[in-house]
């Protein structure tokens, strides 16, 4: 249970030191004191969000301390020893710490441990549950009905077992998601693009074998002169010398003076070299003679072919040239769809694995919650009856989900219905019930589900707004009687409520002309005599409004 409450610099409150009792503390106030000062401040140690303007004006930074007795909460100092926060010195203690700076920004700490504030929430859901004065509001939204019924069930492994499945369920579908890129190829898709795969290998354009007809397919559109133009150069042209022949006949001219020049000598080698080479290439010319072949069915063949090329390279929109890369790119795209394909009919197969056992966990987390339904629903009528609406008759609706996704809820759609009058059929609250009556119905759903927490303290903030007369007393009662099982504090503006408390701390705010300050006093029972008082009959205090609230806690502690 929460033990004490230190606070520093936090809004109104210089200083703050609290002590909390066991059982039911009531909190009360002039409006406007600072009752609010206290919750914020809690939650900031249990991972609210923190704000710049929390900090007291003139200083730094705000520092609070929430200090927790664990001595009967086994699985929070499991949980704690696990994550390797436990207290060395006192693991029956538990210290949240939370400091926030004037620029809004916040550190963090369990057991002097600096954490995250995430981790400060985590632990502070299994330490205190906090039930507004605006929870009423919340019932208007079908988002929360099912929380609420989760809440009073209290079955957490078939929840937590329906969640897990869905996770893994939703994982394989980010998969499929991230193998298709959101976008799976049609069967229409697949095929063409196996068609284009097939007509290119069949086409079977080999590496530099276009360049290769291209040329070929020059030289034989143009063989009459190719030839003609070869055959002239060789020594049996009938149209001309020896081009060799010449060439060695001025060798042997110039070589008999050879010696009187060097310029002589020079062209003397040079016109051998010449006949050298000339002999070569009328070797190759020769060769390339031997070699052609001057079929003319191979041009028909080579244009043919061509046009087998070029028509498939325009059927694809690219340059001929690059029709063996296309081919590539095409095979490896068919390749990683056949691949994709593969791994998709293997997560297929798993997704359906799931989704049995997923139908199975939630059906069983539906049955669960229908027997907790009928459960909330009497306990709920039982309260009513108290809060002195004995004609309402609250439902439970559970129908399936028309989501074909396997949602971490289950597949539930869970919506409370109300009916506030005999023979009137149960319709949702939104279209019921007034603002009264809703005040009413939240607070007995609030109480409960309370019951059945097992949260060790709860806090009720003026969840008894609307609520006056006889029925406030009833109020009081019932929160006295829930405070018999856990730590309750209870801010509150009613003196039925308050007088019904085994203890009472008082808000007020003080001002010496210099500043504003919020203070928080525990009253002894002359005091709470002065606070019933003031909250029955205003800032005059007289001789009747004190004996009725003298009576009042007299009444309140025969109860207890």
């Amino acid at each position: 249970m929460l033990q004490q409450l230190i606070v520093h610099h936090y809004t109104l409150v210089d200083f703050l030191h609290l002590d909390f009792s066991h059982k039911m503390t009531a909190i009360s106030g002039e409006t406007g004191a600072g009752k609010s000062i206290l919750l914020g401040a809690l939650g900031l140690t249990l991972g609210d969000r923190a704000e710049s303007g929390c900090v007291r004006q003139g200083a730094e930074k705000a520092d609070i301390h929430a200090v927790f007795d664990l001595s009967q909460l086994p699985q929070v100092k499991d949980y704690l020893s696990a994550k390797h926060l436990a207290a060395a010195e006192d693991p029956d203690t538990c210290i949240l710490r939370r400091i926030v700076n004037q620029d809004g920004r916040s550190r963090g700490y369990i057991n002097g441990n600096p954490v995250n504030i995430a981790a400060l929430k985590e632990l502070g859901k299994q330490l205190i549950n906090i039930h507004g004065q605006h929870e009423h509001q919340h019932l208007l939204g079908r988002d929360s009905h099912q929380t609420l019924l989760d809440a009073f069930g209290n079955y957490p492994k078939k929840q937590e077992a329906v969640a897990a499945i869905s996770h893994e369920w939703l994982e394989f579908d980010r998969q499929i998601k991230a193998l298709t890129g959101g976008q799976q190829l049609s069967e229409a898709e697949q095929q063409l693009l196996q068609y284009q795969v097939d007509e290119l290998e069949q086409l079977n354009l080999l590496d530099n074998e276009l360049l290769a007809l291209e040329q070929e397919h020059k030289q034989r559109a143009n063989a009459d002169q190719l030839l003609q133009a070869v055959r002239s150069t060789l020594p049996d042209n009938p149209l001309g010398d020896d081009p060799a022949a010449c060439l060695q006949r001025w060798q042997q001219q110039l070589q008999n003076f050879s010696q009187h020049s060097p310029h002589l000598q020079s062209a003397v080698d040079m016109l051998a070299s010449a006949s050298i080479q000339i002999e070569e290439s009328q070797i190759e010319l020769q060769n390339f003679l031997q070699g052609f072949d001057e079929d003319p069915a191979r041009l028909q063949t080579l244009e043919h072919r061509l046009d087998q090329i070029y028509s498939m390279a325009r059927k694809h929109k690219i340059q001929a040239a690059d029709l063996p890369e296309h081919l590539g790119l095409l095979q490896q795209q068919l390749q990683q769809n056949q691949d994709q394909e593969g791994q998709l009919e293997a997560i297929h197969e798993q997704q359906t694995a799931l989704t049995e056992a997923y139908d199975a966990a939630a059906t069983s987390l539906t049955k669960v919650r229908q027997a907790a339904a009928k459960q909330l629903e009497k306990a709920v009528g039982e309260q009513l009856t108290l809060l002195g609406m004995p004609n309402c008759r609250l439902e439970l609706s559970l129908q399936t989900k028309s989501d074909s996704r396997l949602q971490p809820q289950g597949r539930d759609d869970i919506e409370i219905l109300i009916s506030t009058n005999p023979g009137q059929s149960a319709k949702p609250l939104a279209k019921i019930a007034s603002g009264g009556e809703l005040s009413r119905i939240s607070l007995a759903i609030q109480v409960v589900i309370a019951t059945t927490s097992i949260t060790p303290s709860l806090i009720f903030d003026e969840v008894d707004v609307g609520i006056g007369g006889a029925t406030a007393e009833i109020v009081g009662r019932l929160l006295s009687q829930l405070g018999q099982h856990c730590q309750l504090l209870c801010i509150t503006h009613l003196p039925q409520v308050a007088s019904q408390a085994q203890h009472h701390l008082q808000v007020s705010k003080s001002n010496n002309g210099e500043a504003t300050q919020t203070q928080v006093s525990a009253l002894d029972e002359d005091q709470r005599i002065q606070e019933i008082a003031r909250m029955l009959g205003g800032v005059k205090l007289t001789q009747q409004t004190l004996a009725h609230a003298k009576e009042m806690l007299g009444t309140g502690a025969l109860l207890h």
